[in-house]
C-alpha cells in the first residue's frame, strides 16, 4: 500500500471521527443543560439574584408579584420547551437519520423558545421599573456576562479542535 493511500484513510478516518464528534456534540447542545440529578431550586435562584441587585424587601416582593401574575404561562412554557427538546434529542438520536424531521422538530423548538423570548422580555419589561438605576446597571453587567458564555464556548471548542493530537 503506498504512503499516499495510507495518508488519504488516516485523514478519512480522523474526518469521521471529527464528524461523530460534531454530531454528538450537536446533539448534547441540542438537548438542553443538564442538571447533573441535582434539585433545582427557584427560590434559591431568586434569592441569589435578588442578593446580587441589593432588592429591598419591598422590590422582592414586587417582583415575586409580577412573576405570580405569569406563573401558568411561566410553567406551560418550560414545558413546551422541555417536550421540544426531548422530541429533538429523540430526532437527533434516531436511526436512520432523518434530516428531515431533524429539521421539523428544531423549527418546533425554535418557536416554543421564540414565545419564551416574548415572555420573557414582558416579564422584563414590567419587572424594570421596579429596579432603581444601579440595580439595573448591575442586571445588564449580569447578562452580558451570561451572554458572553456562547462566545467562551466557541473559542474553547475551536481551541480543543485545532490543537494537533499530540499536544492533547
Amino acid at each position: 500500500m503506498s504512503l499516499k493511500i495510507i495518508r488519504k484513510s488516516v485523514l478519512a478516518a480522523a474526518a469521521g471521527a471529527l464528524i461523530l464528534a460534531g454530531g454528538v456534540w450537536a446533539g448534547r447542545i441540542a438537548a438542553g443543560p443538564l442538571d447533573g440529578g441535582r434539585h433545582v431550586s427557584v427560590e434559591r435562584m431568586f434569592n441569589r439574584i435578588a442578593d446580587r441587585l441589593d432588592l429591598s424587601e419591598s422590590q422582592r416582593d414586587q417582583v415575586k408579584a409580577v412573576l405570580r401574575e405569569h406563573k401558568d404561562t411561566i410553567v406551560s412554557q418550560i414545558q413546551a420547551v422541555r417536550r421540544a427538546r426531548q422530541d429533538l434529542r429523540q430526532a437527533v438520536s434516531a436511526s436512520p437519520f432523518d434530516e428531515n424531521a431533524i429539521r421539523g422538530k428544531a423549527s418546533g423548538l425554535a418557536q416554543v423558545e421564540g414565545d419564551c423570548a416574548v415572555l420573557h422580555a414582558q416579564i422584563r419589561a414590567e419587572i424594570l421599573p421596579i429596579l432603581n438605576d444601579e440595580q439595573k446597571q448591575k442586571l445588564e453587567t449580569f447578562h452580558d456576562r451570561m451572554h458572553g458564555t456562547g462566545d467562551r464556548l466557541a473559542a474553547s471548542l475551536n481551541e480543543f479542535l485545532s490543537r494537533s493530537g499530540s499536544d492533547q
